[in-house]
Order: C-alpha cells, then sequence, then structure tokens
C-alpha cells in the first residue's frame, strides 16, 4: 500500500474553500453491520448507502474549518490536480473524564481511492498530532459498517473504555471506540 503518489498533508483554513470537496465522491454501499445485543456485539444485515450530496459536502468543509478555528487540525491526501481524494480531522479540545481523549472527528477517503493505504495514514498523522499536542488516547464514534469496523479494529483500535453520551445519543449506531497513543 503505497500511499506517496498522494502525499499527506496539514490543511490550512485558506485549503478548505467552500468548494474544496465538491468532486469528493462519499459513497459507501453498507450490508452488513456491527450492533450491540444483549450486550454483545454482532453483525447483522441492514443494507442501506451512504451518500453525500453537494450540500453535505458543503457543510463538511465549513466543519473542516471550524475545527481548525478550534484548535484541531485537518490532514489530507491530494490527488494529481491537487483535490482532496481523502481527509481526516482532530480536536484540539479534550474530552474524557481526565480529559485524555483527542477526538477523532473525521476520516472519510473518497471511493475511487480505497484500499490505497489512504484511511491509515490519515489516522496514523492524526494519533501523532494528538499524542504531540498531549492525548493519551483518540475517541472514535465509528460507523458501525462491517468494513469501517473491520478498518478501524485492524489498526489497534478496541471498544473505548468511557463512552461519550453526546456521540452515543447522536449517532445511536455507532461504535464507540478508542486507539491508544504510545508515549516516547
Amino acid at each position: 500500500m503505497n500511499t506517496t503518489h498522494y502525499p499527506i498533508q496539514s490543511l490550512l483554513e485558506s485549503d478548505l474553500t467552500p468548494d474544496c470537496l465538491d468532486a469528493f465522491a462519499r459513497r459507501q454501499v453498507v450490508q452488513n453491520v456491527w450492533r450491540k445485543k444483549n450486550g454483545q456485539w454482532a453483525i447483522v444485515p441492514e443494507p442501506f448507502i451512504d451518500d453525500w450530496d453537494a450540500q453535505e459536502r458543503r457543510k463538511i468543509a465549513e466543519q473542516l474549518r471550524q475545527y481548525l478555528a478550534e484548535g484541531g487540525a485537518v490532514f489530507a491526501a491530494l490527488g494529481d490536480r491537487g483535490e482532496i481524494v481523502a481527509f481526516s480531522a482532530v480536536s484540539g479540545g479534550r474530552i474524557g473524564p481526565q480529559q485524555e481523549y483527542a477526538d477523532l472527528l473525521e476520516l472519510h477517503t473518497d471511493n475511487r481511492y480505497r484500499r490505497k493505504g489512504l484511511g491509515r495514514a490519515l489516522f496514523l498523522q492524526c494519533a501523532v498530532w494528538a499524542r504531540e499536542h498531549g492525548a493519551q488516547k483518540l475517541y472514535i464514534s465509528a460507523h458501525s459498517a462491517e468494513e469501517s469496523q473491520a478498518f478501524y479494529r485492524s489498526i489497534g483500535c478496541v471498544d473505548a473504555l468511557w463512552i461519550s453520551r453526546e456521540y452515543a445519543e447522536k449517532e445511536p449506531y455507532d461504535c464507540q471506540m478508542e486507539y491508544v497513543l504510545l508515549q516516547d
């Protein structure tokens, strides 16, 4: 998985124009999802399509600008024409009982660029940034699709020890996860 063709870079507010995600294809055809039943996780069939329209892409671009304004970071992999083909965002603030978590706010790869290691590279960039800014863990309110969960588990994410009530209520089908940031 070579990501050198799509180098990861830190984005500035000026990079996040209202139309910066207009060409971004965020489409996920989901067949199976993880659901907790009787305290145990199980894969269940629940087909749906998760897709962003133009309005949603513009809304996300504005959210990315807001994350930067609040002291967070936004990273992206750029395509041959300078377009964003994958992006991630991490919070500048902390959550959790001891404020130990930085929040992984976004992690998305254009469906035409998946399986190239971009998601992993962006996730790890967020982890490095969060550790350098004092966090002990990343908090992830992760999509429950079978493929999304396989990705997060493959890079070492586990069920969160602490659950954000806000996220659990906002996205009741998400899986609340964490990633321990190894300290030097």
